[in-house]
């Protein structure tokens, strides 16, 4: 018997075909994305990094120093950083300010893959 549903199912079994060459083959290219500073807008700012890269693990590698590196506009002053991975392509972290606020990012891999 079949559910009503007026929303599409996900049918599994159709994942995006990468662009080049196989699913653990480039091009890779690093994401980070995190809150804009104060009212600016727009809320959300996602950076694609310019490099590409053919090894995911030299993009992997990427990833993990700019979680550690990069600064977002907030917080200012930043006292502390936590990195988590967060599955096998990315990274959540976790800044703390100068006072209590947290502020968070992400960074992981993406791969560009071909329309449907």
């Amino acid at each position: 018997m079949r559910a009503m549903t007026d929303y599409e199912v996900y049918g599994g079994d159709q994942s995006p075909t990468p662009r080049y060459g196989g699913p653990g083959e480039g091009p890779w290219r690093v994401v980070i994305e995190y809150a804009n500073g104060g009212q600016a807008k727009p809320p959300t700012v996602v950076k694609v990094g310019r490099s590409v890269f053919v090894e995911r693990a030299e993009a992997w590698q990427a990833a993990r120093k700019a979680a550690f590196e990069f600064k977002p506009p907030d917080p200012w002053s930043p006292s502390g950083r936590e990195v988590f991975q967060d599955g096998p392509d990315g990274f959540l972290v976790v800044i703390q300010g100068a006072s209590t606020k947290q502020f968070h990012m992400t960074v992981r891999l993406v791969q560009p893959i071909d329309r449907p």
